[in-house]
């Protein structure tokens, strides 16, 4: 499995018809754990943050780029 590239930047929103919109501020990779983004929607407040693994952000099922 190829691992996919996000960077600091990236735009994703979930698959799921949410129009949310959330930007990769940060890249988390800790030692013995899978890398993370860290995630603020955009416009949104600091509290309006998620973690998520970059192997979720590729599963199109969940998530989608965009541009």
């Amino acid at each position: 499995m190829t691992r996919m590239s996000v960077q600091v930047g990236d735009r994703f929103t979930r698959t799921a018809g949410s129009p949310k919109i959330y930007v990769v501020t940060a890249l988390v990779d800790k030692p013995g754990h899978l890398p993370h983004a860290r995630l603020l929607l955009e416009g949104g407040m600091p509290t309006d943050e998620l973690l998520v693994s970059v192997d979720a952000l590729g599963d199109r099922k969940h998530w989608r780029p965009v541009p």
